[in-house]
């Protein structure tokens, strides 16, 4: 009697014991959901005190659409943090300043930054990003469909460290009312063709250029390149460019997609139209990063995880002077991410970027090695023309 006893009490403390191991195994999805709610609520409390974010963007987000913007985070966390936003340009500056800040352990003048592919990634080598613990608990909470999209949003060596919240496409803007479609240069090969001699201007960066090779090789890329300069074309920066073009004096030009829809907003009967390179259409990426050693990094970290957020891009797009879409989000974007990207489907344009996968990335990093530099240069003298 006492030895079944003693044996009903051992089995009673092994289903106990099994049941108490087991327990949390069946309920992950509901433990991970509190986790991140809990971390979230710790975040915005956290920027609460705080109460403060040092903030640089580009200089064409404007005042109005630096107010929506912090208007538009405070309410979406019940908070009342004072943005300090920078407005004033000079972006290669302010990333050198900041890096230099990170390197001397100075408290950085800015908590957030703001700027394309580039710019985050040469400050990750310097280590002078914050990495954002619990990232992805903390983006499923603030907004679903960044999530969806986390490896985009967050990509490869950057998952953590930056957060992308808008693209740039690359594209013809052209006069329709002077030149079709069909009669624009189909490929990037055809830029270099006689026939369109003084058609169009010169882009300023080589930035965009770089992405050749993606798609060709090095050799062939360069010709290519050297083949677009041959009658001198006048190197311009694209707004100016465009003006120039809406003036009559280009036919065509080689920019971003945006253009377009900044000039259609300001007259919705002006003759531009947007055209793609069947070869090559890069696809660039804007992102946000927390500075190392921020004054304010709870507020900072929350506001660059909601700037991924389809609430956020639809300010951005929605300003007089949007300079970037959206084509990482599958849903929720404004309609200069929605007419962009169905010409891209319309068109079957094929999109590259330094995203895409490993092999891509290295080729970027190649860029900053003294080879890949000494390349860039080749590229620059032969996209201008020098020797």
């Amino acid at each position: 009697m006492f030895l079944r006893h003693m044996h009903r009490i051992v089995l009673w403390c092994i289903s106990v014991l099994v049941f108490s191991l087991s327990g949390p195994a069946v309920r992950p999805a509901a433990t991970a959901e509190i986790s991140g709610q809990q971390l979230l609520k710790q975040l915005i409390e956290a920027a609460r005190k705080e109460g403060r974010l040092d903030y640089f963007t580009i200089s064409s987000q404007g005042e109005r659409g630096a107010r929506e913007i912090e208007t538009a985070f405070n309410r979406r966390f019940d908070l009342n943090i004072k943005f300090n936003t920078d407005l004033s340009g000079g972006e290669a500056e302010k990333f050198s300043q900041a890096q230099m800040e990170a390197a001397a352990g100075i408290p950085p003048t800015y908590d957030v930054l703001q700027g394309p592919e580039h710019r985050p990634l040469g400050a990750w080598e310097k280590k002078a990003i914050q990495y954002i613990d619990n990232w992805e608990a903390l983006l499923k909470e603030i907004s679903s469909e960044a999530y969806e999209v986390r490896d985009k949003i967050s990509p490869l060596v950057l998952a953590g460290y930056a957060f992308a919240f808008a693209n740039r496409v690359k594209a013809i803007n052209y006069r329709t009312d002077l030149i079709s479609e069909d009669e624009l240069p189909q490929t990037r090969k055809e830029l270099g063709n006689p026939k369109y001699k003084g058609m169009y201007p010169q882009e300023k960066w080589i930035t965009g250029t770089e992405y050749g090779t993606l798609v060709y090789s090095r050799d062939e890329w360069l010709k290519i390149v050297q083949s677009w300069s041959w009658w001198n074309p006048p190197v311009l920066h694209y707004p100016v460019a465009v003006q120039r073009m809406m003036a009559g004096e280009f036919k065509f030009m080689p920019s971003n997609a945006y253009y377009v829809f900044q000039v259609k907003a300001r007259d919705p009967k002006a003759p531009i139209g947007l055209a793609f390179f069947k070869d090559l259409t890069p696809v660039t990426y804007v992102l946000h990063h927390v500075q190392k050693g921020a004054k304010h990094p709870n507020a900072a970290k929350l506001f660059v995880l909601w700037s991924t957020s389809p609430e956020a891009q639809n300010i951005w797009e929605n300003v007089e002077n949007a300079s970037a879409e959206n084509l990482i989000l599958k849903r929720g974007t404004g309609p200069m991410s929605t007419n962009v990207r169905e010409a891209v489907l319309k068109k079957n344009v094929k999109l590259v970027s330094w995203w895409d996968n490993k092999k891509a990335l290295d080729m970027f990093l190649w860029y900053s090695t003294p080879e890949g530099q000494e390349y860039s240069k080749k590229l620059e003298q032969a996209q201008y023309g020098r020797k």
